[in-house]
């Protein structure tokens, strides 16, 4: 587990009753508030998990927030646009165009062309970390795809011929596995 800082343990206190059980915090990114993206007063907060990423917009002098929950396996492609001072975290999402919509208006997150979104101001010490975690989420989160090979009942059948000929089987064992693969079509 990370060692967080005083005021990041109070902004995880901020998300915890949207985190799953064991759901834990691995990195906390809080937007510049003197950078291009970044918001004096209330600036956004991004928080890192397993299983997601979370970010926290405070509004009404942080009296308010909007949350947004990003799974990794939501997201399809993510890369880091780096400026002098801070970096610029660049998301695709299919079907997270019209609900983050709002966030233009909100300044949750800036969605731009169709399901690709950026988040912001975020410090560059954080984002290249922030980059990996997300880039290792979304490998978790793939699903493992099983390849069987299709091996044909006449490959089988003479594959056991072979083993037949060479004397490893008996006439009557080539016979009886021939009738079990010919079942089978």
């Amino acid at each position: 587990m990370p060692q967080f800082s005083k005021d990041e343990l109070e902004e995880i206190e901020k998300i915890k009753e949207i985190l799953e059980p064991k759901e834990n915090v691995l990195l906390i990114a809080k937007q510049a508030r003197f950078k291009p993206g970044g918001a004096f007063v209330t600036p956004n907060t991004i928080f890192a998990t397993e299983k997601r990423l979370i970010v926290r917009n405070p509004t009404m002098l942080g009296l308010r927030a909007s949350i947004e929950s990003i799974p990794y396996g939501q997201i399809t492609s993510v890369k880091l646009e780096g400026g002098v001072f801070t970096s610029t975290l660049v998301i695709r999402s299919p079907g997270l165009s019209e609900l983050t919509r709002l966030g233009s208006r909100t300044g949750l997150l800036a969605w731009g062309r169709g399901e690709e979104g950026s988040i912001d101001a975020i410090p560059k010490d954080k984002g290249e970390q922030l980059l990996n975690i997300v880039r290792e989420g979304m490998e978790r989160a793939k699903v493992p795809t099983v390849i069987t090979p299709s091996i044909s009942v006449a490959d089988e059948i003479k594959k056991l011929a072979e083993l037949k000929d060479a004397g490893i089987i008996t006439e009557e064992e080539f016979q009886t596995k021939k009738k079990k693969l010919l079942a089978k079509i």
